[in-house]
């Protein structure tokens, strides 16, 4: 196998060749729905610049904090679970915090122990994290809510 190096005008051309080879070879309206071949670097960056943009951008956004949510969630619960049995829990029941984990995972398993009812945080936490202050370092987040309250934000007062 030969290794060939093009210089930009010779991937221009070629570009041009795809270009021209599908719109001779498809009829009009196909071709002039399949996306033209970027024949410069100035065109592919703009390609690049619209899709950036584009929709695109939004899914990918919302797949990356929905993720986000998730793993906040798996990491979270056993914890949120751990405060509500001891607090639900009558008098004497668990001398503290260790003993309900001990307990919970002796009775239910790792998995049933830790993680129950984990599924409607689960569900709820994906649209929810698109736009969350949990991504967002403190400062960022409280220059995003002092346009909405002018008067301050709570975590800037305690510092």
């Amino acid at each position: 196998m030969s290794t060939s190096t093009s210089s930009p005008s010779t991937a221009g051309a070629a570009a041009a060749a795809v270009n021209q080879k599908l719109h001779d070879t498809l009829p009009a309206a196909v071709a002039d729905k399949i996306p033209h071949v970027p024949e410069t670097k100035a065109e592919l960056k703009a390609d690049a610049k619209v899709a950036a943009s584009g929709a695109f951008t939004q899914v990918r956004s919302f797949v990356a904090g929905g993720f986000g949510g998730i793993c906040a969630v798996i990491v979270g619960h056993p914890f949120d679970l751990v405060k509500v049995r001891l607090q639900t829990a009558e008098k004497g029941v668990y001398t503290g915090a260790i003993d309900v984990v001990k307990r919970s995972v002796a009775k239910d398993g790792l998995r049933r122990g830790l993680y129950a009812g984990v599924s409607a945080p689960l569900v709820g936490v994906t649209p929810m994290c698109k736009k969350s202050p949990c991504q967002e370092s403190p400062a960022r987040a409280c220059s995003r809510l002092r346009k909405r309250f002018p008067r301050g934000c709570e975590w800037e007062m305690k510092r």
